[in-house]
């Protein structure tokens, strides 16, 4: 894993030795970005489900204000803390909490964000109940972009208050891109 853009670029970043981990390929990174183009200036990020870190950590690289960094795992969270020191970044915040517990902490501290990317386990119910608390809380910002990256096979597609823009299929994954309904399409 490296990072494909900014003032990252090229840092090769560290990632668990485990088969449960599913680091987004280098190639669906550059797409998902290529899809945000251009980004918002002085944006803020949350990567909820951040694994090693590396697509906050391209945030960051493209000019994120700050990203905000939430994984639950001891072992991988030790890895995100690595990558962060290893690309020597301060417009950061970090969280290891179950995810439930770190919105409820962003909704408390009034936060809202530009763009939110989730990519949880694949089993279980977490990406849909992530969207679904993101929106009772409403932590994404008017104009804003949720990007999901799932099993193609759930179907998470009818959320009351969001609207898909975009997506593509990689194999056995999807990338989509969801903003408020009351946002019209131009950011």
């Amino acid at each position: 894993m490296r990072v494909i853009a900014g003032k990252y670029k090229g840092f090769n970043l560290l990632s668990p030795k485990s088969k449960d981990s599913r680091p987004t390929d280098n190639k669906v990174k550059e797409a998902i970005f290529d899809m945000l183009y251009p980004l918002k200036e002085n944006f803020i990020s949350l990567d909820l489900f951040s694994g090693t870190g590396q697509m906050g950590i391209e945030f960051l690289s493209r000019g994120a204000k700050s990203v905000y960094f939430n994984e639950r795992n001891p072992k991988t969270f030790r890895i995100l803390k690595e990558n962060l020191k290893k690309i020597k970044s301060e417009d950061h915040h970090t969280l290891r909490l179950d995810f439930r517990k770190a919105l409820a902490f962003y909704k408390k501290n009034g936060l809202v964000f530009d763009y939110i990317f989730l990519d949880p386990p694949y089993d279980g119910n977490y990406l849909q109940e992530a969207i679904n608390l993101i929106l009772d809380y409403e932590l994404l910002a008017h104009k804003s972009i949720m990007i999901t990256e799932s099993d193609r096979n759930i179907d998470f597609s009818n959320y009351k208050g969001l609207r898909t823009i975009k997506e593509k299929s990689y194999g056995r994954k999807i990338i989509k891109f969801y903003i408020r309904d009351e946002d019209n399409l131009s950011r």
